[in-house]
């Protein structure tokens, strides 16, 4: 909608010429800029001396680094002879060779495939000694890395900053002038100084433009938007993957330069030329994203989590309107982030360099002759140390996630049981059993029979022995499902009909949706003939397979679109610089996964979770029914021989809304919540307030209320429906019939349905009833019919739905069973309440 989430400015750095700055110099150069730029004068002086300070590193080696160079010193003496050396100067005469070597290689005077055959096996012969003994290639190369000719010293300044170092530049200059003429006049006058120095110390320092990539809402899509560093280099997220487009294109012209270096242009760039780069439209909605994000870090932080993710998406058109991802920071700040997590990448880096080392250690042909007897122990040593720092950094890395991963695209879960929803769809398409067919329950344990004698169990203890499709998907069975899977993959076999695995697949599970983010993970998903039947049973409620949150939701959006998967869009359109489109995605259809009537008896069972005696009773929304599924699954341990731990879970939810006509899929994911793990419990409530605020700041109506809502909208209309709704009063008459005469002791019966509950409180009192309100909402069931008579002051009971008024759930008030588990005796006692 034209909001700015990414723009580049421009900023200003300070480099410095080390050739220009004399030793003795240096320090002071450093002083002045850590006073004026409040920084560490150590750190600018090591940046200004950096050849010197690495000179002094290398001249100071370890032992081992010496025993290192006496080895190579026979291929020294070697060396030397192909040079003409003997003697005792062989190794002087080969050091002043390779000088001179060096220095005609670096100025291009001396380039042939000898020279490169040379220097190659120089490197080489420098990595492997330096493999060998622990030593530095830096310390063995031959030739060493050129010294930079400006050095970086500091960059993100501002223009305050800019003005303040330019202000002290003149200041140092003009103080060095007027020390220049004092000497000059102690000279003309006949003094004699010859320790006097008239320096600048700021001379050799130069300001410089740097673009820099900002990013006006800070944590808004941090993950998703991704990362700018350095030179305007993409680094992560949707910046890299649009990086070709936002970069621009390159103009040239020709330019002449004067003996100073001053440049003029001898032709110009066309007037049409684009001199921006595009800009690139998302289909991320800023509301909807800050309420996810919102809602999202309210649900993590209230639960201990480690980590989660929200995603919302257009149904209709598969635009993600919002992607969040927990931890977030700040990327306007991402070096400060970067340099936090460096211990921990470096950890990493060192620990997988020890593993190589002692792979190649141990296929050494010496090993044995070294280590005669302990050789395997000392190998099998070693590995184990290396495995038990591995485990711990492991762990260490696991408890502090990186908050620039966005887990929703780049990680995968086990989704546990909102993965029966896309199990129900597949087994309702198959046909293989009819939809009112009803699943032993086996009295809460399956027993397979098989080699392993597996079992499968539920975590809800039920009260009945057979579940048909929707009692199964409001408990959350894992039996019925498991069951459901074995079938769909036994008429696989029988008939070569599309298998579970097919399904799964035509959903969009083990493979990426295209959506474009980059490191998009493809999930996992074995094939079908490698499933033995616990592990069919497995896949079939959500364990063995592992998806994303893109992937999820994608799937579900394709339930709320009649069966037709969309291809998730994160990128609408681009725009030039003169706002004329250069480019639009259009909503795709990938595949018809599911036929209509399929995707919706789905929904319809899907309803039941949300409503009273469900899982997901919390994800609810007054507003616009919800239709959704409940997920608790358990992650692997982080040692795979471990299989799955016990501490570790992940809470989800996800649904569409309203299930009339869906407009928005939405998924929440809480990851290893502490204490209540259920998804019910710790992701649901976050779902609910996303979908209720995304489907507001939309301006979808509710079923409920919709005329309410045009008067919200239109000024007129509300005048409108007040006038109305103050003339209008409701009558008696209307709510009742009128009372006959000839039966003075009994009193019309009115119809309740539609009513709140103070509506039917002050009808019954007016009529000369007594009434029993249950649920909440309105009327949709009494359990006395309407236009009957009774006697006066009977008390009706009535039952009340948050629904559409004039649609009756239960149809009649005995199968509401509400306060009144007996019907017979409820009909029985009903005259004797006064």
């Amino acid at each position: 909608d034209g909001a700015l989430l990414a723009s580049t400015i421009h900023r200003w750095y300070i480099s410095v010429d080390p050739s220009h700055i004399a030793p003795d110099v240096a320090p002071q150069t450093a002083a002045l800029l850590a006073e004026l730029l409040s920084d560490d004068a150590n750190r600018l002086l090591l940046r200004i001396n950096g050849g010197t300070q690495i000179k002094e590193e290398n001249d100071a080696l370890d032992p081992t680094t010496r025993v290192a160079r006496a080895i190579v010193a026979p291929i020294v003496e070697t060396m030397s002879k192909m040079f003409g050396g003997n003697g005792n100067e062989s190794r002087s005469h080969l050091q002043r060779k390779m000088r001179m070597l060096e220095y005609f290689y670096r100025m291009d005077q001396l380039r042939s495939r000898s020279i490169y055959r040379l220097v190659d096996t120089l490197a080489h012969v420098g990595e492997g000694v330096a493999q060998a003994f622990d030593a530095s290639t830096e310390d063995l190369r031959f030739f060493r890395h050129r010294t930079r000719r400006y050095a970086y010293l500091v960059g993100d300044l501002d223009d305050a900053t800019k003005e303040l170092i330019v202000t002290a530049r003149k200041a140092s200059r003009e103080k060095a002038k007027t020390c220049r003429q004092e000497a000059r006049d102690m000279r003309v006058g006949g003094t004699d100084k010859k320790d006097f120095r008239c320096v600048d110390p700021l001379a050799a320092v130069r300001l410089n433009k740097e673009p820099r990539r900002y990013y006006p809402k800070r944590e808004l899509g941090t993950q998703l938007i991704g990362l700018v560093g350095r030179h305007s280099k993409a680094l992560e997220g949707l910046e890299r993957a649009t990086d070709g487009i936002l970069m621009g294109g390159q103009h040239a012209t020709r330019v002449v330069r004067d003996i100073r270096g001053r440049s003029m242009v001898l032709e110009g760039i066309e007037e049409d030329a684009p001199i921006s780069g595009p800009t690139v439209e998302l289909t991320i909605d800023q509301e909807i994203q800050a309420l996810s994000e919102q809602a999202l870090t309210h649900a993590c932080e209230a639960s201990g989590a480690r980590a989660g993710y929200a995603v919302v998406m257009n149904v209709e058109t598969g635009e993600v309107l919002g992607a969040a991802s927990f931890p977030t920071y700040n990327p306007n700040n991402y070096r400060s982030f970067f340099k936090e997590r460096q211990p921990l990448l470096d950890e990493a880096d060192a620990r997988h360099q020890a593993l190589s080392d002692l792979k190649w250690a141990s296929s050494w042909p010496l090993m044995e002759v070294a280590y005669p007897d302990t050789a395997e122990s000392t190998r099998l040593e070693s590995r184990r140390a290396l495995t038990r720092q591995q485990t711990a950094s492991m762990e260490h890395a696991h408890a502090y996630p990186s908050a620039a991963r966005h887990t929703a695209f780049q990680d995968v879960y086990e989704p546990g049981s909102i993965m029966k929803v896309f199990t129900l769809a597949a087994w309702l398409q198959s046909g293989v059993r009819p939809p009112d067919y009803k699943y032993s329950l086996m009295g809460n344990l399956w027993e397979l029979k098989d080699s392993e004698e597996n079992t499968i169990s539920d975590d809800h203890r039920h009260y009945v022995d057979e579940s048909d499709a929707q009692y199964a998907i409001q408990t959350s069975s894992n039996i019925v499902f498991g069951q459901m899977g074995v079938d769909i993959e036994n008429n696989r076999k029988a008939t070569g009909e599309p298998g579970l695995e097919n399904y799964l697949r035509d959903f969009g599970f083990g493979s990426v949706t295209a959506s474009g983010f980059p490191g998009e993970a493809n999930g996992l998903l074995r094939k079908a003939d490698e499933w033995r039947t616990v592990e069919t049973a497995n896949i079939a409620f959500g364990q063995g397979i592992a998806a994303t949150g893109i992937q999820l939701v994608t799937a579900l959006a394709a339930l709320g679109n009649d069966g037709k998967r969309m291809k998730p869009l994160l990128v609408r359109r681009v725009l030039d610089s003169y706002g004329k489109e250069l480019r639009r995605w259009d909503p795709q259809v990938v595949q018809q996964v599911v036929d209509p009537e399929v995707a919706r008896t789905t929904i319809d069972l899907m309803r039941a979770v949300v409503l009273p005696g469900g899982t997901g009773t919390r994800a609810e929304i007054p507003e616009y029914p919800v239709a959704g599924k409940t997920g608790t699954g358990q992650k692997a341990h982080l040692r795979p021989s471990r299989g799955y731990a016990e501490n570790m879970w992940v809470g989800t939810f996800f649904g569409l809304a309203p299930i009339d006509d869906p407009k928005l899929a939405a998924i929440v994911l809480i990851d290893e919540p502490q204490g209540k793990r259920y998804g019910g419990v710790v992701a649901a409530p976050a779902f609910r307030e996303i979908m209720r605020g995304s489907l507001a700041l939309m301006g979808a109506p509710s079923p409920f209320d919709v005329h309410r809502r045009v008067a919200w909208v239109d000024p007129k209309e509300l005048s409108k429906r007040r006038a109305l709704s103050s003339e209008k009063k409701m009558a008696l008459k209307d709510a009742a019939p009128p009372v006959d005469p000839n039966f003075a002791g009994e009193v019309p019966v009115p119809d309740f349905g539609g009513m709140t509950m103070d509506q039917a409180r002050r009808t019954a009192s007016n009529v000369g009833l007594r009434v029993r309100l249950a649920g909440s909402g309105t009327a949709v069931a009494q359990d006395i019919e309407p236009q009957t008579r009774a006697q006066a002051w009977t008390t009706v009971s009535i039952h009340f739905e948050p629904r559409t008024p004039g649609v009756v759930l239960i149809p009649s008030f005995e199968a509401a069973q509400i306060d009144a588990p007996d019907a017979e005796l409820n009909a029985t006692a009903r005259g004797d309440l006064l």
